[in-house]
């Protein structure tokens, strides 16, 4: 049975605004899991073409491959090809930070560490290197290899709440569990 034209063309029902901002209210009082929320809300195209550019945060002199938050959304960390660390505050687009990260090749992942005041950052690289930056109150950055894959280290994941406990993935198939001490 071949569709009808009209069946083939019609759209996809998606939420709309609405729907999202009822199930922020579910989600907030339990009736819906963070991730049916997430996957709903992912889908609101009325939502999604309401984003508008923040900022612009230029400072990176090669592509950036890896942004993420630190635990409480305030500090936005980024690696790129340059090999550097940058700590932003998203939110006013300044530069917190900047370091070298002691890689040799491009960096694949950084993380900020939860529990850790934002004071530590484990990053993986082209290199095959695992490293840990460690940000001393005193100011300065202290960074250390912590460990080496054959081939290029990809991706790094922490232990949800846990300041010393993360692991590596690689091109040598390994996945490593790595405790910082």
């Amino acid at each position: 049975m071949i569709p009808s034209a009209s069946r083939m063309t019609k759209k996809r029902d998606r939420p709309s605004v609405d729907t999202s901002v009822a199930d922020i209210c579910r989600r907030e009082v339990g009736r819906i899991s963070n991730r049916k929320f997430a996957n709903r809300l992912a889908a609101s195209e009325d939502l999604v073409l309401r984003f508008e550019l923040l900022k612009k945060l230029n400072k990176h002199k090669g592509c950036v491959n890896t942004v993420g938050f630190n635990p409480d959304g305030d500090i936005l960390v980024s690696g790129s090809d340059d090999r550097k660390v940058i700590l932003w505050d998203w939110e006013s687009g300044n530069v917190k930070l900047s370091f070298h990260s002691g890689h040799g090749n491009n960096i694949f992942q950084a993380k900020i560490m939860p529990g850790t005041d934002d004071r530590s950052i484990v990053t993986c690289a082209a290199d095959g290197q695992v490293r840990h930056a460690v940000i001393p109150e005193c100011g300065g950055v202290e960074t250390k290899l912590l460990g080496k894959h054959q081939g290029r280290a990809h991706k790094l994941a922490s232990e949800p709440g846990s300041p010393h406990i993360f692991y590596t993935c690689g091109e040598d198939g390994l996945v490593q569990h790595d405790l910082l001490i």
